[in-house]
């Protein structure tokens, strides 16, 4: 079928005012499916839900349609499963296996066996749908990516090219690292507690042996876990069940090191003395002034867009902005934060913001943090680039705000995120001009 927007399916009933995905079967299809219209209510009232619930309506019929259409060739018993699950919802069924379907009450069962002569000779995909004929799947962990990627088409989109390799990276390395221990073709579904309890002790050995941190472990077991709930959600299954409770518990010998703050004095001194970051090029040395003085998360200030920098406004500003084609940390990322001081400078020499480093905070990062060990600009090994967001977190937390604006200018949750008003905005201001940082403007102007 063609790709629609699905919102045109969506209808409020007149009297009710229930929402539902009513939608004409496309007539190519139409013989093979034996409905003129799909009208399938999606039990709500709220319109943004009903358009997340349509999602599935939707998915569900183009599966159907496309198995009609193609002579439902299905290469493998997860497809075949797969296509019967969403036949079945697109029909107003669920799903249920051939033992309980002859369980079912006599309406129910007398409704799918009418539906099951009238696809007789049309369609073994309705026949599976609702007469529960399809095997269960057995996939195995080496199917778990492909699985995952198909069913997460939503929870993947809006992430950017960089946020995605990163994602599907830690996904693969957990996959490999299961695959390791308890066998590339071990099926999920004969995975038992106790190949989870080994897998974890052989984790445990590994975190020791080796010097790791718990979370590593810990992520890997994340990562297994949030992939096998998107897959049990799709097929009906429950792979993620024995997966569960499995973290290694940390300890002070295996927790992740805490980063430690700047200290004033250090900053003011070592970090903005003149010529102290001439080494980075303007870019880095821009961006560094800009968490200086806004305790933007790195990744935010690399990628600022042109219309997130606002520097003709009353008061100057940068916006952490929703985004289509990025996802911020959280919905509380979202805020605006004014200009002072070193970062007003920085921000005025980058105005559309800083392409070098567009969706590539990794390459920042590293050279950042390398030129500042190189040139002794690290008291410890735990001060990082990412200290100067504790810094300036400890400094608004100093000047006695309130800690409702420390998390509105930190992108923390505190009840009910805000982008700041006017008024709002000059009292923003007015706290980070009062603990800004001594700067001379000695900067050059060159772009290096």
């Amino acid at each position: 079928m063609a790709n629609d927007d699905i919102s045109r399916y969506v209808v409020k009933h007149p009297t009710s005012g229930i929402y539902r995905y009513y939608r004409r079967v496309p007539i190519e299809v139409a013989p093979l499916d034996g409905r003129v219209h799909v009208k399938q209510s999606l039990k709500t009232k709220n319109h943004k839900e009903a358009l997340s619930r349509a999602e599935n309506v939707h998915q569900a019929l183009e599966t159907l349609w496309k198995a009609l259409l193609h002579g439902e060739g299905k290469e493998s018993s997860v497809a075949r499963y797969e296509a019967a699950l969403k036949a079945a919802q697109s029909l107003g069924f669920t799903y249920k296996p051939a033992t309980d379907v002859g369980e079912a009450d006599l309406a129910e069962f007398e409704r799918r066996i009418a539906v099951a002569e009238d696809a007789f000779d049309r369609s073994e995909t309705i026949l599976d749908a609702v007469m529960g004929t399809a095997d269960q799947p057995a996939p195995t962990l080496s199917d778990v990516w492909k699985l995952y990627e198909e069913h997460n088409e939503a929870g993947m989109t809006g992430m950017s090219p960089d946020q995605l390799r990163k994602h599907k990276n830690s996904r693969l390395r957990a996959i490999d690292y299961a695959k390791s221990q308890l066998g590339e073709n071990m099926e999920l579904g004969r995975i038992v507690r106790a190949d989870i309890l080994r897998y974890r002790s052989w984790w445990t050995q590994k975190v020791k042996t080796e010097n790791l941190k718990a979370y590593t472990a810990n992520r890997s077991f994340s990562d297994m876990l949030g992939m096998l709930t998107v897959i049990d959600e799709a097929l009906h299954t429950n792979y993620k069940e024995v997966w569960t409770k499995s973290r290694i518990k940390e300890t002070n010998a295996n927790k992740l090191d805490k980063r430690r703050p700047f200290s004033v004095d250090w900053i003011q001194n070592k970090i903005l003395a003149p010529d102290a970051l001439q080494t980075m090029n303007l870019d880095a040395r821009c961006i560094v002034y800009i968490m200086i003085e806004t305790g933007m998360r790195l990744g935010e200030v690399c990628n600022l867009r042109p219309q997130d920098i606002v520097l003709n406004d009353e008061v100057p500003h940068l916006e952490v902005a929703e985004r289509t084609d990025r996802r911020q940390k959280t919905e509380y990322s979202i805020r605006r934060i004014p200009l002072v001081g070193v970062a007003l400078w920085a921000a005025k020499q980058y105005p559309e913001g800083f392409p070098r480093y567009q969706d590539k905070a990794d390459v920042a990062s590293a050279l950042i943090n390398k030129m500042m060990k190189k040139e002794e600009l690290r008291p410890t090994r735990l001060h990082t680039l990412y200290s100067f967001r504790h810094t300036f977190q400890d400094r608004i937390e100093n000047a006695g705000v309130s800690d409702r604006m420390q998390a509105d200018l930190m992108g923390h949750e505190f009840g009910r995120p805000v982008y700041g008003d006017g008024s709002e905005m000059k009292r923003r201001q007015a706290l980070l001009e009062s603990i800004k940082f001594k700067w001379m403007e000695a900067e050059p102007k060159s772009r290096s």
